[in-house]
């Protein structure tokens, strides 16, 4: 192993089994098919990319908030996605998972992002509604 790769978390692609398509299709106005969540290499070494600090607290919690979201939500603008978000109070974070509108080649949701927000950006998406609680 090289020095460039000590400490550097292993990543392995992670099938996050089924999407709450009921839920995501009655606040969002979708017509989601069942399908099951996948983030892949390449989304989480974007993830780790742009959010190192917070890499693994999210990685830790992703499967979670796919399967029990708090929040379902879909930011102005934003057509190819929608969000997933989920308050994780043991370890006091507010974790979103950013999830693409449209099953890939293999018939899975893929994450796109997943990254921490804080509060007053959980408030802000609820008084303005584009996140709605579960």
């Amino acid at each position: 192993m090289s020095d460039a790769e000590v400490g550097k978390p292993e990543i392995v692609a992670l099938d996050l089994g089924p999407l709450p398509v009921g839920q995501i299709n009655k606040v969002l106005g979708l017509n989601l098919v069942a399908a099951n969540a996948h983030f892949s290499v390449r989304a989480q070494t974007h993830s780790l990319t742009r959010h190192p600090e917070d890499f693994e607290l999210c990685r830790r919690y992703v499967g979670q908030i796919v399967a029990n979201p708090d929040y379902v939500g879909q930011a102005p603008g934003q057509t190819s996605g929608f969000e997933l978000i989920g308050e994780i109070s043991g370890e006091r974070a507010i974790i979103l998972v950013a999830i693409k509108l449209r099953v890939d080649h293999s018939g899975r949701y893929i994450v796109a992002s997943t990254y921490p927000i804080d509060r007053n950006k959980l408030e802000r998406r609820l008084r303005k509604g584009f996140i709605t609680p579960t």
